[in-house]
């Protein structure tokens, strides 16, 4: 009884084993192909075994055989085989010994080699994430400040990776806010997970609910046609970080909430409930409790992602890190333009006299301004000056609004609405980040510039 448990074991394993196995007697004769073998090579069984290896290549199912070359050699021996069909693998045949040193058998195993090749190609693609991963993560650890209010605001970043619990992350454009979520997710237990961003900024409500959560279709009898995955499916056990959250409409909202507080969520057009354990962490330039206050943004779901608040302070506020991050980019440049400048100690000094009203974005821009118009290998103090001030008409400092002379107030408003949003639109470059750092929708934005100008350039 054991011995026929046992043989039915080894043919369970045998047949369903995803490798191909050809076994022949000593002198070349097939004994046994499993459904595998016969899959690879297109075989007609009954018609292959008992037949000889040679009248199977005669007839064309392979070019050379490597239970040949064993039954020749006595050893095992490996060949690379080109098949009736077109295919191509690499069969290894390996010999059985009776007790007076005589070929018994010869197993046969092989794997298609375009299998092989997508192997391989998977594994090179996968080593160029894990390099990407590292490279990211030095980025990210690579955090050497020294101003108390980022050394602070790192603290907390690292006290709150381990936990998990939703984030909320605060501070003006171009604080940093993306790079502290990166921060957070690698020096998690999440780290080898997916980190996958969504920008909550959409004209299209039904276009942000499905990138988040994905879409369902079922046909006219209800039955299940087409699951199309959102981000949320993606980030799996990794973090979705979800940029401009304030401007998410209330629907997401809700269905966001419904997420976090039970791990479960319906897709766009759908009524199943789908579980994930990916961890939010949300970004915001707004000040998410007033406008939780005021009915703006839904107050639960405010409460549910600030149980442990991140505030990005402002570059003005940490001027003791602006040499390091301008530093930083210098570096960046350097490698992107192939070539090795420098900021001497006067372009540092006018680096940290500025308030850098749009961040480290506006600090970026002009580092990298100013290295394309330098010709020598030193960045100095008028370059970095000039970059600052380009545009200034009225005066020297960059980011005022004023009135040109006492006039009714209605136009007052108009002439520091106009300068206002303007000054804001050549910082940020886009209508979107205009509008975030503002505090406005990005629809005002849009009004407003296009009715000061043709509204030509606006992205």
């Amino acid at each position: 009884m054991k011995k026929a448990l046992d043989e039915n074991i080894y043919k369970t394993i045998v047949e369903n084993l995803g490798v191909e196995i050809f076994v022949s007697d000593g002198k070349g004769n097939v004994m046994f192909v499993n459904p595998s073998s016969i899959q690879i090579n297109e075989l007609d069984v009954d018609n292959v075994l008992g037949r000889n290896v040679r009248e199977l290549m005669d007839d064309g199912y392979f070019e050379e055989s490597s239970t040949l070359n064993v039954l020749k050699e006595k050893k095992t021996m490996s060949v690379l085989q080109h098949l009736k069909n077109g295919k191509q693998v690499i069969a290894t045949g390996v010999p059985i010994f009776d007790d007076k040193n005589n070929i018994q058998m010869v197993i046969t195993t092989s794997q298609d080699i375009e299998a092989v090749n997508d192997l391989v190609k998977t594994l090179k693609e996968q080593e160029k994430e894990i390099d990407l991963l590292k490279r990211q993560l030095q980025k990210t650890s690579d955090l050497d400040v020294s101003d108390p209010a980022s050394i602070k605001v790192k603290s907390a970043m690292e006290m709150v990776a381990s936990l998990d619990m939703p984030i909320l992350i605060s501070g003006e454009f171009g604080t940093g806010k993306h790079m502290a979520a990166r921060y957070i997710h690698y020096f998690g237990k999440r780290r080898e997970e997916h980190f996958i961003t969504v920008n909550c900024i959409s004209a299209d409500p039904d276009f942000l609910e499905q990138e988040i959560f994905g879409r369902e279709k079922y046909s006219e009898e209800g039955k299940l046609e087409v699951i199309i995955q959102g981000k949320l499916d993606l980030a799996k056990d990794g973090t979705l970080a979800l940029n401009n959250i304030s401007y998410m409409p209330p629907s997401i909202q809700s269905k966001l909430f419904e997420y976090i507080d039970t791990g479960e969520f319906t897709r766009a057009g759908g009524y199943r409930k789908v579980r994930s354990n990916a961890r939010i962490i949300a970004m915001t330039g707004m000040d998410l409790k007033s406008l939780s206050e005021t009915g703006m943004f839904m107050k639960a779901l405010y409460y549910k992602l600030n149980t442990v608040p991140i505030v990005i302070p402002p570059l003005r506020d940490r001027v003791i890190d602006i040499p390091y991050h301008a530093n930083q980019y210098i570096g960046k440049y350097n490698e992107k333009y192939k070539s090795n400048k420098v900021l001497n100690k006067d372009a540092l000094g006018k680096l940290t006299s500025y308030s850098w009203p749009g961040n480290l974005i506006e600090l970026d821009q002009t580092i990298e301004s100013a290295y394309v118009i330098t010709d020598g290998p030193v960045i100095k103090g008028e370059t970095i000056y000039n970059v600052i001030h380009s545009g200034d008409e009225q005066d020297q400092t960059k980011g005022s609004v004023y009135c040109e002379d006492i006039i009714p107030l209605k136009d007052a408003k108009h002439q520091l609405e106009e300068q206002l949003v303007k000054r804001a639109y050549e910082v940020y470059k886009t209508t979107a980040r205009t509008a975030e750092a503002l505090g406005v929708n990005q629809s005002t934005v849009s009004r407003i510039l296009n009715k000061y100008t043709d509204g030509s350039k606006q992205k």
